[in-house]
């Protein structure tokens, strides 16, 4: 009875320790959209305008975890780089699509985000 008894405790420490875990980080940053500015004052307003939206300079994550319980458990963390805030904004602003932002266009954004 005490030999059946440890080699099941034997056999619960080997499956509980003996799983498989893995972690993958996948970092996904895109390049920046070329654009053109009509002047000086739309470039401003654009750039002042993408500084006051939330989370714009830093880096979004989506985490993904597929688990089957004490055997196998793995993780992907896919990370987004800042161009894509700034990629997502230039499509918000730039409306007829001329990669030009004129200054009525940046006055539309800036507007919207307030």
């Amino acid at each position: 009875m005490k030999t059946e008894l440890l080699s099941a405790a034997c056999l619960v420490a080997v499956v509980t320790t003996g799983c498989i875990h893995t972690q993958e980080t996948v970092t996904k940053d895109e390049p920046r959209v070329a654009i053109e500015f009509e002047n000086e004052a739309a470039g401003r307003l654009f750039y002042e305008t993408l500084s006051k939206i939330p989370g714009s300079g830093s880096r979004r994550e989506n985490s993904t975890s597929i688990e089957i319980p004490v055997v196998f458990e793995h993780t992907t963390k896919t990370v987004r780089g800042p161009n894509t805030a700034f990629n997502e904004a230039v499509d918000r602003t730039d409306t007829n699509r001329d990669h030009k932002i004129t200054e009525t266009e940046a006055k539309i954004f800036s507007a919207q985000v307030k």
